[in-house]
């Protein structure tokens, strides 16, 4: 039987400001241990052709912080996972290596 691809995914929040060396303004909750309070990780196997899969990051705000004026960017990282375990539908041989795109 095919094998569903998965998608990785790091959101992280405040990255410039991290680059200079400042504390985060905000930590994820619900964050694995792995992962610093301004970041969150996971993994989700993507769904047949038109049918939606959806993560909840929620964030909050540190009581401490002073710089309330300049919006908190949050980005996303994103890849497909190994693809190894693919097989084509029904004959059982492995597909090459493969980089999809989204």
């Amino acid at each position: 039987s095919a094998v569903s691809p998965e998608l990785r995914f790091v959101l992280e929040a405040d990255a410039e400001r991290r680059r200079r060396g400042q504390p985060p303004r905000i930590s994820f909750l619900r964050r694995g241990p792995a992962d610093p309070e301004h970041r969150i990780s996971g993994a989700l196997e993507l769904p047949r052709p038109r049918e939606r899969r959806c993560v909840t990051a929620t964030f909050r705000l540190h009581d401490d912080i002073r710089d309330k004026l300049r919006p908190i960017a949050v980005t996303l990282a994103f890849a497909i996972g190994d693809t190894r375990g693919w097989h084509r539908g029904g004959r059982g041989t492995a597909l090459p290596p493969l980089s999809p795109a989204l």
